[in-house]
């Protein structure tokens, strides 16, 4: 056996595709969506303002507006006509009406309803409206509520206490400046990871069924032998793609390496092995890659990670559990963010329990198919190999 496996790791010598695709996609992977989300926040988002009042005050909110990096004002209207085009021709994202009589009804303490449209074709945008423009109208009018207690002659300090009586004190934990990036590039990392580990492990037997089959090997020895150089590659590919996104786009490593490492090695086990069973029932290359995609394009949507496993439904919450990065890509952004993940010993002994059945289905069927094999070509060769 220890033969079989020093002339794999030989071969990758010769393997240089498949190395390539190792290494390369999730290193481009983590570049690509690194470069993508390094401004955390979503910025200038275009906004166009139906000024009804054109009063000092409302002047004060528009300028609000603008003073934030959040917001482009990309025109001011003079009719409900003119605001709806901006929306529909998706020339703005946000519209803000400010109603007649805004800077009257303010002095005489009556309640004031501004309005606010929002395309939400991309959700994105309309989280970031929703979560900003109420601190923006706030904020102006409490500039505006101390204007007037200070003309009734109450100190400055008085006054803020006055106009703003109660202060919410919020801390944020595990990511308390709020970057999207650290939210979301290491599951991008991870997820191109496990699209090279299955592509390459996924045609590791295929490639060269019938050659196997004329040695005089055990099944679990082709299956180790096959298994072992590719896991070895793969936690190296992990390292270097993990040390760009720490190093360079400065994603926190809270946690210890060693969790870090120990979740990544068993996820690189469960899904080393898930492609060589695949590879062990796949006859051709082509049913290769229509696997691949089934799997992969529901994987890393349904893994928990964006959309919260809890909010699953009974289907949802059966499927994403069957999928071995639903027990990695969360964990390994809790030992980054947070330091620590509660369920990682749990879900490490799910990802090596995965790994050991997937191996042992692979070696049961290379061992049927092998002796089908075996029983045609022996009265010809007199070919033998273990089934065992």
């Amino acid at each position: 056996m220890w033969e079989f496996i020093i002339q794999e790791i030989k071969t990758w010598k010769n393997r240089h595709a498949s190395i390539a695709i190792l290494f390369g996609v999730p290193f481009i992977f983590t570049l690509l969506f690194g470069y993508l989300y390094s401004s955390n926040v979503i910025k200038n988002i275009p906004m166009v303002i139906y000024d009804q009042d054109q009063s000092q005050v409302s002047r004060a909110l528009i300028q609000a507006f603008s003073d934030s990096e959040r917001y482009e004002i990309v025109g001011q209207v003079d009719s409900q006509e003119e605001l709806d085009e901006y929306i529909k021709e998706k020339k703005a994202i946000a519209a803000l009406t400010i109603p007649y009589h805004l800077s009257r009804d303010i002095k005489q303490s009556k309640i004031v309803n501004l309005s606010m449209e929002i395309n939400a074709a991309n959700i994105m945008y309309a989280n970031s409206v929703l979560s900003t423009y109420p601190e923006i109208t706030g904020l102006a009018s409490v500039g505006v509520a101390v204007k007037q207690l200070e003309a009734m002659f109450q100190p400055p300090a008085q006054a803020v206490r006055t106009a703003a009586p109660a202060r919410i004190n919020v801390r944020v934990v595990d990511n308390p400046t709020a970057a999207y990036s650290n939210f979301v590039l290491p599951g991008f990392t991870i997820n191109g990871w496990m699209i090279a580990m299955y592509l390459v492990t996924s045609t590791l037997l295929t490639a060269d069924y019938f050659d196997l089959a004329r040695r005089n090997l055990p099944t679990w020895a082709i299956i180790t032998g096959k298994l072992l150089p590719c896991w070895l590659l793969a936690m190296t590919s992990f390292a270097l793609s993990f040390t760009l996104l720490i190093g360079y786009f400065h994603v926190p490593l809270r946690g210890s390496i060693l969790h870090l490492l120990s979740v990544a090695g068993a996820f690189s086990f469960a899904v080393s092995a898930f492609g060589l069973f695949v590879s062990s029932i796949t006859p051709n290359i082509i049913l290769v890659i229509v696997n691949f995609a089934v799997y992969i394009m529901s994987a890393f949507l349904c893994c928990g990670y964006s959309w919260p496993s809890i909010a699953f439904n009974e289907f949802g919450s059966i499927y994403s559990a069957m999928l071995p990065i639903t027990y990695c890509a969360v964990t390994i952004r809790e030992v980054m963010l947070s330091a620590a993940s509660p369920d990682m010993l749990k879900n490490i002994l799910i990802l090596l329990a995965f790994g050991i059945g997937c191996c042992l289905l692979a070696t049961t069927i290379l061992s049927l198919r092998y002796k089908k094999i075996n029983a045609h070509a022996q009265p010809e060769e007199g070919v033998t190999c273990s089934g065992g």
